[in-house]
């Protein structure tokens, strides 16, 4: 008993540095990364599942500040779309993922350390995740589709290889919290290892993204560097703007991270399927700036838990 908690205790000792640690390491075996990016779909099913199992799903109360959130999610997706098109149309492309991307399952862990509330994280992350299996079809099959395939089998394509990664996840956790309760308290125990499979996701999306652009040309500089300001950018926007309409819920932490953190494995794979392989650059660099910022959070919460 006494070494799973040291165990307990360790594992939350390092966690401010995992993430950062995760980046790291992408970076410097980004080749290898390559190797394992088959895994990309069976991570982001895991994770969802296993983060939706220590969920309760009977408490979600979608609440007027979720609504205000899926709308921004959407409608200034399809803005920012719209704005940059003329400019670049794989420029646009990735900052509509940087927008689009629903929030990560796992938030809810990092952001109820930081003093949010559960049940608005959890109501907002299976509406943002459903919003996106829903309307993602249609909107990839037009920002995205060849003329070449007709928009409804575009659609269906989409939906083929979106909705089981999505969807499947959700529905196991619900079955498994109402038929299987033995097998979710189980799952429940390791209810850490979401996070930790989070990071090995963002050592692979780091090291994948990091080998690409280093495969790029001269003449592509220009476009990576844009992205990275739209990234940032995006990144400064969600954290902020969430934030304050969160603050007029009463949850601003809540609404922060809700549109702050997103779920960078998802776009970056939907990105990379669906639309120009290099437009999933806005993403993947909008994962460094979105855990810079958090991993700074957690350290500033750690030390004021620290006696003296």
């Amino acid at each position: 008993m006494k070494n799973a908690l040291k165990n307990g205790n360790y594992f939350e000792r390092i966690r401010p540095f995992v993430l950062p640690f995760a980046l790291l390491l992408g970076f410097l075996f980004h080749s290898s990364c390559i190797q394992l990016q088959f895994l990309t779909p069976w991570l982001i099913f895991f994770i969802l599942f296993m983060t939706l199992c220590d969920l309760d799903l009977k408490e979600v109360r979608i609440k007027p500040l979720h609504i205000w959130l899926v709308v921004f999610q959407i409608v200034a997706a399809i803005a920012v779309y719209v704005l940059l098109l003329p400019v670049n149309k794989t420029l646009a492309q990735g900052a509509f993922m940087g927008i689009f991307a629903p929030v990560a399952v796992s938030s809810a862990v990092i952001a109820v350390m930081l003093g949010a509330k559960l049940d608005n994280m959890v109501s907002f992350t299976i509406l943002s995740n459903l919003t996106v299996a829903v309307t993602a079809p249609v909107i990839l099959s037009f920002i995205g589709g060849s003329d070449s395939i007709p928009f409804w089998d575009s659609a269906l394509m989409i939906v083929g290889k979106v909705a089981p990664v999505i969807i499947l996840p959700l529905v196991a956790a619900f079955i498994c919290q109402n038929y299987f309760p033995k097998t979710r308290k189980a799952i429940v125990r390791f209810k850490t290892i979401p996070f930790y499979l989070w990071a090995f996701a963002l050592t692979l999306v780091t090291g994948q993204t990091i080998d690409f652009i280093s495969r790029q040309d001269r003449s592509g500089i220009p476009l990576l560097l844009a992205m990275l300001v739209v990234s940032l950018g995006q990144c400064v926007l969600h954290f902020s703007f969430g934030s304050w309409l969160g603050k007029k819920y009463g949850d601003s932490i809540s609404g922060s991270q809700s549109l702050g953190q997103k779920n960078f494995l998802l776009a970056i794979w939907i990105s990379q399927m669906f639309l120009s392989p290099l437009a999933s650059v806005v993403p993947a660099s909008y994962v460094l700036w979105q855990n810079l910022w958090n991993s700074w959070q957690l350290w500033q919460v750690k030390k004021k838990e620290q006696p003296g």
